[in-house]
C-alpha cells in the first residue's frame, strides 16, 4: 500500500530528516542502559531537535498562516482587530 498522498510533489516537499543511529549510539556506549533505552533516548532528543528546526524554519502550519500577507517590519504593522477581520473575510470567501 502506498502511503504517499496524491498531491505530494517531491520537488516542493520539505526535506525529511532521519536518525543516523551509527552517529549517535557511540555517545551512549558507556552508559549502563539497554540498547532499546539508548534508541528511545536518541528518539526523544531527535524529536526535541526537530521541534526546534520546525520553529526556526517555519515548517509548523501555524507559522505558515499566521501573519500571512503582512510585513512585520513595516512602519505601520496591522493591529489584532484588522488581522482577525481579514481572517474572517478570507474564511467567508472560502466557504462561499
Amino acid at each position: 500500500m502506498d502511503d504517499v498522498p496524491p498531491e505530494f510533489n517531491p520537488e516542493t516537499a520539505p526535506p525529511t530528516l532521519t536518525i543516523d543511529w551509527d552517529a549517535y549510539l557511540p555517545f551512549f556506549e558507556d552508559e549502563d542502559i539497554s540498547e532499546e533505552e539508548k534508541r528511545e533516548l536518541i528518539e526523544i532528543l531527535w524529536s526535541i531537535t526537530l521541534s526546534f528546526v520546525d520553529l526556526g524554519f517555519g515548517l509548523n502550519p501555524v507559522q505558515q498562516i499566521c501573519g500571512e500577507g503582512t510585513d512585520p517590519l513595516s512602519d505601520d504593522p496591522p493591529d489584532l482587530v484588522s488581522l482577525l477581520e481579514a481572517d474572517w473575510v478570507r474564511d467567508e470567501e472560502e466557504d462561499a
